[in-house]
């Protein structure tokens, strides 16, 4: 879906916005209305697909990389907030799922596996936060981008979560506030991994970890709940 068109969409912020299912997948209805543009879509040989599940990094992983391809240029990368700087395309390999988007677990070990046929790089948004000059280094080289240090420092700090969420052109305060009110809940929280400690239950935990345990039996994929 592109975000270019959010204004257009008739929402007063007191309901959830009218989901529907496309191929096994539930979907936002402005998505379904568009499915036919977003499944003939066709990419170039040098386009660079950003693929995240929803509230995964997608946002700060599209911040860096403009970074990178400006080599760091700050000034460039505040001509316009991210949903206009960078196309949104929402959607998923079929599966089954009750939840907007699909299954998490279907979504992480289909591009774990597709990796190992395609020139993918695979990110982890702990790393990132753990690491976050190696990652963007990586990142930078992967798209055939030389940066030297200075400039590295530079996108590390303009990146981070801290000042993103005080950049208006990416913590998505300049879309109208009956798409997204942030005086309920700010576009950027946190950013820490680990927080679910503040929210699960024990019980809660231990059925996350029944869970996680049986559908990530049959991948090579792992992922770090805390640092």
């Amino acid at each position: 879906m592109d975000l270019n068109k959010m204004e257009d969409l008739k929402f007063d912020g007191t309901e959830r916005l009218s989901v529907d299912y496309v191929q096994g997948i539930l979907q936002p209805t402005p998505t379904c209305d568009i499915w036919d543009q977003i499944w003939n879509f066709q990419a170039k040989p040098d386009d660079l697909l950003i693929s995240t599940y929803p509230k995964a990094g997608t946002t700060w992983t599209q911040e860096i990389v403009d970074l990178i391809q400006n080599e760091g240029d700050v000034e460039n990368s505040k001509r316009a907030p991210t949903h206009i700087r960078f196309p949104f395309i929402e959607w998923i390999i079929p599966s089954v799922g009750s939840v907007c988007w699909g299954s998490w677990y279907d979504h992480v070990k289909g591009w774990w596996e597709a990796k190992d046929q395609h020139r993918i790089l695979y990110l982890f948004y702990e790393e990132v936060k753990k690491s976050p000059k190696h990652e963007i280094q990586k990142l930078a080289e992967f798209i055939g981008k030389k940066l030297d240090d200075k400039v590295l420092e530079k996108i590390v700090h303009h990146t981070s979560f801290d000042v993103m969420k005080q950049n208006p052109m990416a913590n998505y305060s300049s879309l109208p506030t009956e798409i997204m009110d942030h005086s309920i809940s700010p576009f950027m929280r946190k950013g820490a991994v680990g927080d679910w400690k503040k929210h699960f239950t024990v019980a809660q935990n231990e059925r996350f970890d029944e869970d996680y345990k049986k559908k990530m039996a049959d991948t090579s994929l792992t992922f770090h709940f805390q640092l």
